[in-house]
């Protein structure tokens, strides 16, 4: 075959506008021609490849599924313990008591119920972040003094 028509052929292929017969062409001609121009030997490893992989058989048996009436059985029994266990759910859930504490806070990763305890805590924070605050205007005002003269 002439190698202007093998381009062409590799052309409609990569474009996937091949039919059956010339990818058959194609494959024959890669299998059985000596003189392959360089630029068109890869393709040659790429059709022998294809060519390794239609003769690679599965040594696996297709599975037989179970008969449509055992699926729908297994599906209803599933949808039966579910049904089941939101039922059970929404009962015993329904006759916890519903005793939540009106407060809840956590310091230093601690849950605290205790609003006074809480207070206390904040209180502690503000003060120590107010002498910190303190501090730092102090030496603002010392480097300002100084920038002046």
């Amino acid at each position: 075959m002439e190698q202007s028509r093998i381009r062409e052929l590799l052309e409609l292929y990569f474009e996937t506008q091949t039919t059956t017969e010339q990818e058959r062409q194609l494959a024959l001609y890669f299998a059985t021609a000596e003189d392959i121009p360089a630029d068109l030997l890869p393709y040659k490893a790429m059709f022998a490849a294809f060519d390794c992989a239609r003769e690679v058989k599965s040594s696996k048996k297709a599975k037989v599924s179970p008969p449509r009436w055992k699926m729908m059985l297994g599906g209803l029994s599933a949808a039966t313990a579910v049904a089941a266990a939101l039922l059970l759910g929404i009962f015993f859930w329904s006759e916890q008591p519903k005793a939540e504490p009106s407060f809840i806070c956590y310091i230093n990763g601690v849950q605290v119920e205790d609003r006074e305890v809480a207070m206390a805590e904040t209180q502690q924070i503000f003060d120590s972040m107010s002498k910190d605050i303190e501090l730092a205007m102090a030496t603002i005002e010392k480097i300002n003094i100084f920038e002046l003269n």
